[in-house]
C-alpha cells in the first residue's frame, strides 16, 4: 500500500510538473464582440424614359446630394436599379430628410428625401429632347459596330453615356449647348475621341466613321491591308482614310494589344 501511495504521488507531481514546463493555464473565455450593424439604406429602382421610348442601355443615370455623387446605367430594359444591380445611397455623409437629386444624361429630372432605410420607385423622365447628339458607330473599315459606348466630356468630366443599338444608331440627350468632347469605347477595340465638338441647341450628328471610326485591338494582316487600301482608293467619302489613319491600323496589326 505504501508503495502504490508513492507511485500515485509521483506519478501526480509529475504530471503537475508537465502542465508548468508547457505552460498551460487557464485563461477565461471572453465573449465576442457583437458584428457591426448592417449599413442603413435607401434603395432606388424604376423606368427611364427619354422622349416617350425607354431609354436606351447603357444611359447614365446619377444621384447628387451636397458634394457627393453616385452612378449607375440604364440595363436592356429601360430600368435602373433592379437587381442584380441595385442602386442605393447608404446614411454616410448624408442625413434622413436631405435632398436627392437625379439625372439621366446629366440632365435634372426628379428629386427625392432621402429616408434610409426605405426602398422607393421612382421612375425618371425626359419629356423633350431640347439637346440631342445622335450618330452611328462604326469600324475604321466601314462596318457598323453595335453596342458602343458612347460618352459626352467637358472640361473632362462626364455629362452623359450612352450605348448604340444593334444598327450601330445611338441618341445622346446633352444637358446645355457648349463644346465637347465625344469618346466612343467597346471592348476589343481602341478608343476613338472627337475633340472640340460644338453642340447647339435642337438635334445635332456625329458619327463615329472612317477617320473617326473605331480600330480593333489585334486586327488582322488583311484588315490592316484593307484600311491601306481604303487610303489610297476611298470606296466613298465617308469611308475614305487618311494616311495617318491606316497607319494606325497597320500598327495596331503590328502591335496588337
Amino acid at each position: 500500500m505504501i508503495t502504490y501511495n508513492k507511485r500515485k504521488a509521483f506519478t501526480l507531481a509529475l504530471a503537475l510538473s508537465v502542465v508548468l514546463l508547457l505552460g498551460l493555464t487557464v485563461v477565461p473565455i471572453m465573449a465576442s464582440e457583437p458584428p457591426p450593424p448592417p449599413p442603413v439604406r435607401h434603395y432606388f429602382h424604376g423606368a427611364v424614359m427619354i422622349a416617350g421610348s425607354p431609354a436606351p442601355p447603357g444611359t447614365k443615370v446619377s444621384a447628387h446630394w451636397d458634394s457627393s455623387s453616385k452612378e449607375t446605367t440604364v440595363d436592356i430594359n429601360g430600368n435602373y436599379g433592379k437587381y442584380p444591380n441595385a442602386f442605393y445611397i447608404e446614411e454616410n455623409g448624408i442625413n434622413l430628410g436631405d435632398n436627392i437629386t437625379f439625372k439621366v444624361s446629366g440632365v435634372t429630372v426628379a428629386t427625392h428625401l432621402f429616408n434610409a432605410p426605405d426602398t422607393t420607385e421612382l421612375d425618371l423622365t425626359i419629356e423633350e429632347l431640347l439637346i440631342q447628339l445622335t450618330g452611328v458607330t462604326y469600324e475604321v473599315n466601314c462596318d457598323i459596330l453595335p453596342v458602343v459606348t458612347v460618352e459626352l466630356f467637358q472640361d473632362s468630366i462626364s455629362k452623359g453615356s450612352t450605348t448604340s443599338g444593334g444598327d450601330g444608331s445611338y441618341t445622346l440627350p446633352v444637358p446645355a449647348p457648349g463644346t465637347y468632347d465625344v469618346v466612343a469605347s467597346k471592348d476589343g477595340f481602341r478608343d476613338e475621341t472627337q475633340t472640340d465638338v460644338v453642340i447647339v441647341e435642337g438635334a445635332n450628328t456625329l458619327d463615329f466613321r472612317g477617320n473617326t471610326g473605331l480600330i480593333p485591338d489585334a486586327p488582322s494582316a488583311s484588315y490592316a491591308m484593307d484600311c491601306v487600301h481604303y487610303w489610297l482608293f476611298p470606296p466613298s467619302p465617308e469611308c475614305g482614310l487618311s494616311a495617318a489613319k491606316a497607319m494606325d491600323v497597320v500598327h495596331a496589326w503590328l502591335y496588337p494589344v
